[in-house]
């Protein structure tokens, strides 16, 4: 298994995040770790998404992982405040 924490050259963006989620998950003001976080992903979906993932394998398993816990909120909170792209124009159908 490879290690998780080792630093990831391929995205430095989302090893910025990777490496600033535990600290900013340990915030009281949520909501300022939130906006620093997807201030740091510089308009990067993929980037969070990526940290997040590495959290959530890191935390498989092991659960007693109280930084990557906090890091995975905190990061999650940001996917959510970043917002979706939807790729496609839904529209509903009118019933006849």
């Amino acid at each position: 298994m490879p290690d998780l924490s080792a630093p990831d050259p391929s995205n430095p963006v989302a090893e910025n995040l990777f490496q600033r989620a535990p600290a900013l998950g340990r915030m009281t003001d949520r909501a300022a770790a939130t906006a620093e976080l997807v201030a740091l992903c510089q308009g990067d979906r993929s980037a969070l998404e990526q940290a997040r993932d590495r959290y959530a394998r890191r935390l498989h398993g092991h659960s007693e992982d109280w930084d990557a816990t906090s890091a995975l909120t905190v990061l999650n909170r940001a996917l959510a405040a970043f917002g979706w792209t939807d790729h496609y124009g839904w529209k509903g159908r009118r019933k006849p």
